[in-house]
């Protein structure tokens, strides 16, 4: 606190020796060193010169301090204080720092009209600020600039779309092109008996149709060899090459119907011999007189044993091929008697209840129909009927009994 004691005060002032600053005329002599200081130089008040600029800090007042009662403010340094303690005040000195991010980032240097606020306010209130809607003004330019011209925006998503389209076709050819076209194959297989396992290198992939064609795709690279299995024909392997993007051209089978083996009695058939059935069958095609009659026709179709599966009346492919051959015989009977009509007859077990088995023995002629129509023959040539367990062949107490209930007959309608 500042000490009374030490600072006497400025000593009264003796307005009669005060000499006053108005310059007179004629009072200096040209070339006076004193005509050069300024005016405020020239006033006496019997006080010591002033010090340089420079040294402006040592300056002591002559101002007598004002009693504050001992407060903060007598910490003021005054005219003879024998030190100035460190200012209260210095410790609340500013020294505000702005981080660099809250400046404009695109500003080259500090501008005021591009500096955003140094404080932040909460996500919950910021949030109110931003994505506004347009103001007048804005919403003002941007119609004026749809005015004057330019893309609509749908436009450039149009043509963003498009080329997103063409990339995609363009990646699924290479693809194609490059992957999968070279990684495979197809081979088709024309003459093949009907229902006939098509095998390639041992796998089986495929059953030929009703007219004996089988189309097989996705085989590797390479040589590959296909077989052809059926339970009464003997065909030949077959050898083909394919692939990156080439396919062999149509292979055409070569098979033979089996004859009646040595050990086969044709007129013992027994119960799971369907094959062997089927195998005298195609012989006792082979050896009808020609011409032949329909009496001996009809013999030799009835050796023949479809084994439908129980309660349908779907043909088994495995005895397409049968029916295949036996369609040949009957066009050349239907062509030299056109008034020939055979009947198709359906037969079936006592098992189940005798309606359920006359529809069931009546849908099985009519699939055997379709089959040999399929394969040439005029239907004007047959009529179906359904007998069901009217008319067994063999006792039906026994499966043997049963196996040779189940049958399709055929008879000589009209000649």
């Amino acid at each position: 606190m500042s000490d009374r004691t030490n600072n006497p005060g400025p000593p009264p002032d003796d307005f009669t020796k005060t000499t006053p600053n108005i310059p007179v005329p004629g009072r200096r002599k040209a070339g006076d060193p004193r005509e050069s200081e300024p005016d405020w130089a020239k006033t006496n008040y019997k006080i010591p010169s002033q010090p340089a600029p420079d040294d402006f800090g040592k300056t002591i007042t002559n101002l007598k301090p004002i009693d504050t009662n001992r407060q903060d403010i007598g910490k003021t340094m005054y005219p003879g204080a024998p030190s100035q303690r460190p200012s209260d005040w210095e410790a609340a000195a500013p020294n505000p720092e702005i981080p660099a991010a809250d400046f404009d980032a695109l500003s080259s240097g500090w501008s005021a009209g591009k500096t955003t606020p140094y404080f932040r306010l909460p996500e919950a209130e910021r949030s109110k600020y931003e994505n506004l809607p347009p103001t007048p003004t804005e919403q003002a330019e941007a119609e004026e600039d749809v005015k004057k011209g330019g893309i609509p925006g749908w436009v450039w998503v149009t043509a963003g779309l498009m080329v997103m389209f063409f990339f995609a076709v363009a990646v699924l050819g290479i693809v194609y092109f490059f992957i999968i076209r070279d990684t495979g194959f197809e081979v088709t297989i024309k003459g093949a008996p009907p229902g006939s396992d098509i095998m390639i290198d041992g796998k089986m992939l495929a059953v030929s149709n009703e007219d004996g064609d089988s189309r097989i795709s996705n085989l590797i690279p390479g040589k590959r060899t296909i077989t052809i299995v059926h339970p009464t024909y003997t065909c030949q392997p077959i050898t083909v090459e394919g692939g990156r993007g080439v396919n062999p051209p149509p292979v055409i089978a070569r098979c033979k119907a089996q004859s009646v083996k040595p050990t086969d009695d044709c007129a013992n058939i027994q119960l799971g011999e369907e094959d062997k059935a089927e195998r005298c069958y195609n012989t006792a095609l082979d050896q009808l007189p020609d011409p032949f009659t329909a009496e001996q026709l009809v013999k030799a179709l009835n050796i023949l044993i479809i084994n439908f599966e129980s309660g349908k009346f779907d043909v088994p492919p495995k005895r397409l091929a049968a029916l295949q051959k036996g369609a040949g015989f009957i066009k050349k009977l239907a062509d030299r008697d056109p008034g020939i009509v055979l009947e198709i007859g359906g037969h079936t077990d006592n098992v189940g209840s005798a309606a359920s088995n006359l529809t069931l023995s009546q849908n099985r002629a009519n699939a055997v129909k379709e089959v040999l129509v399929k394969f040439g023959v005029n239907p004007a040539v047959f009529q179906t009927r359904g007998y069901g367990p009217d008319k067994p062949r063999a006792d039906n107490s026994t499966e043997l009994g049963k196996f040779y209930n189940r049958r399709i007959e055929y008879s000589v309608v009209k000649k």
